[in-house]
This record gives structure tokens, sequence and C-alpha cells, in this order.
């Protein structure tokens, strides 16, 4: 009965995750607002300005329910109208070109991006327990973490390195760091020609701690991620 049990919540954390997305603000005025209900009338909770990284799931009529940040240790929750966002999924899709068991190569022309993962090595973290369940990870290093519920990561990314335009980018230590279980089969990578940002999206699970993650590199820069939980 046990297993049956997990076996659901599996499946549920699973379904939980494809129904969401990763967009940005895409309006006319050049921001929209972020509202606490699904009409126009709902109070206002916060203005994105275009090209606002968003997680976007459970569409209800003409609105988005929608995930976003404006910290980077507080995600937030409200509704968009839905011709006020742009999927990344829409932007050009640079294929995979290679695959093995701990990296990803996705090519094309003009770009390449390789995402390397590796073996979570325990004695080279530290870690806060939940009191009273010495068992149960509060923290890794002192931050919290994503892709395992409490338990020790298998694995964690080892690096991302870009090429485009003759030049090489890896992605700083913060850009990768308690972000663990990556699944490398589930990755993406999505170049928006127009504004010259590549975006980077995965979908993260050991089964129970899901989350996505994207990355965002604009006119070959590093600019930010943003991490949603699946659930």
């Amino acid at each position: 009965m046990k297993s049956k049990f997990l076996i659901l919540i599996f499946l549920f954390s699973l379904e939980s995750l494809f129904a969401q997305e990763f967009a940005i603000i895409n309006d006319i005025d050049g921001y929209t607002n972020v509202r606490s209900a699904n009409n126009k009338t709902s109070k206002i909770l916060d203005k994105l300005n275009n090209r606002h990284l968003i997680c976007v799931m459970n569409p209800e009529g003409n609105w988005w329910n929608i995930d976003y940040a404006i910290s980077k240790n507080e995600i937030k929750v409200g509704y968009v109208y839905k011709d006020r966002i742009k999927l990344i999924s829409e932007y050009k899709k640079i294929p995979i070109s290679e695959e093995k068991n701990n990296e990803i190569l996705f090519s094309n022309k003009a770009i390449e991006v390789k995402v390397v993962e590796t073996k979570f090595e325990k004695n080279k973290h530290s870690f806060n327990y939940v009191k009273n369940y010495p068992n149960q990870i509060l923290k890794i290093d002192g931050k919290d973490y994503w892709g395992t519920d409490g338990e020790i990561p298998k694995t964690e990314y080892k690096s991302i390195t870009i090429k485009f335009n003759n030049s090489t980018l890896q992605l700083p230590k913060e850009a990768l760091e308690n972000l663990y279980e990556p699944n490398l089969s589930s990755t993406k990578v999505n170049f928006d020609k127009d504004n010259d940002i590549i975006y980077i999206s995965a979908m993260n699970s050991d089964g129970a701690g899901g989350y996505l993650v994207i990355w965002k590199i604009e006119k070959g820069l590093y600019k930010e991620r943003f991490v949603a939980y699946g659930f």
C-alpha cells in the first residue's frame, strides 16, 4: 500500500511539472499588471516589465496563473492576461546533437550549448538538519536547495558552457549551485534572435523534489536564473 501511495505522489508530481512552462512578459505597453485573481478588477500585486521571466500554469479562461520573482529569495503567485506573455518554447529551438550518460550537447551553425552533470560528493558540502528530524536536510551549504525532498542528492550540475559568435561562456558557480538531480533529457535550449537571448531550461526531480529552472544569456552575458517549484 505504501509503495502505491509513493507512486501516486510521483505521478502527481510529474503531472504538475509537465503542466508548467516558462514564459516572458510581452506586452505592447512595455509592462503588464500581475493581479491577485483572474479578472481585471482584482488587486494589482506587481507590474512586470517586458522579458521578465515567469512560469505559467493552469490557464483559467483568458488568464494565466503564474509564478514569478521580484527578488531572488521570494517566489510570488498571481494572474496575467493571456495575450501579455510569450512562451519560451515559441522561440527557435536549438536541437540536441549529442547525448551521453552525464552530458548533453545542443548545437546549430551559430550556437553550441553543453550541459554536464556529476555525482554529488557529500564530503564537499555542509548540511543543516530539521530540528527533531536528524535525517531530514534543511539546508545544504547554508542555503535552500532544489531537487530532493530532504535526502542527500545523488547528482548535481558540473558545468554549462555556451559557444557563440566565436566566444565561449561558462556559467558561474552561483548559476548552478543548490540545483540537484538534473535531468539532462528534459533540458531545452531556445534562442530569441531579435534580442540575442539564449534560454536554457530544464525540469529536474528525484521523484519528489521536482522543480523547473531556466537560465538567461543575453548578448553574450549571463543575466539570471529563475527556479520554480513543480508542486
